[in-house]
């Protein structure tokens, strides 16, 4: 690995990139996941132009196009608890679009850890609508991306991602005391 400007500006882009997504495991609403998403993956799309990362470019233009999707979907539907037909056609496009980047930009079997981390995002993200179950996918999420950045030689991205692991554990056990705490007092509530 040689370190060049484009090298260099690939690895500062990895840190904001990464700044952002970690901002989103912190968060309680899930708006405010998808847009801090958002940000995250415009900067992890021109990283990985600049490293030559073809499928996790792919990859993250599937989550950023995804996530434009969530974001119109909550502004003109609202918040729903219920899928509809559409979600699933949505899902199943979703899919297909994965499967046919990863064939296209196929870069040996280390390089479908980020299509394994982008399949996993997406069921977490939207058509999970909890945030505990975003947060604990996090965590393989984390560990796919972290590996996939140590292959594509983004040392910042391999630190950056070790971070973002601890933050989903962080933020899934936070999620979870805080549902136990409203189960005690609910509990207590009845007596």
């Amino acid at each position: 690995m040689v370190w060049t400007a484009t090298y260099i500006w690939s690895q500062i882009l990895t840190v904001l990139e990464y700044g952002l997504l970690g901002a989103s495991y912190l968060v309680k609403n899930r708006k405010a996941i998808v847009l801090l998403d958002t940000a995250s993956m415009t900067l992890g799309i021109i990283a990985f132009i600049l490293l030559g990362a073809d499928l996790g470019m792919a990859m993250s233009v599937v989550i950023l196009l995804a996530n434009f999707y969530y974001l119109w979907d909550e502004q003109t539907q609202g918040k729903r608890n219920k899928m509809t037909l559409r979600d699933y056609i949505v899902l199943a496009i979703v899919l297909i679009a994965i499967a046919v980047l990863a064939v296209l930009t196929y870069d040996g079997p280390l390089s479908l850890l980020s299509v394994a981390a982008t399949t996993l995002y997406e069921i977490s993200i939207f058509w999970q609508g909890n945030t505990r179950v975003y947060k604990l996918l996090g965590i393989p999420v984390a560990f796919c991306w972290m590996t996939y950045n140590g292959f594509i030689q983004s040392i910042f991205g391999v630190l950056c991602e070790a971070v973002m692991f601890v933050l989903s554990i962080i933020g899934y056990v936070m999620e979870v005391r805080k549902g136990k705490r409203g189960k005690r007092r609910k509990k207590r509530a009845k007596r």
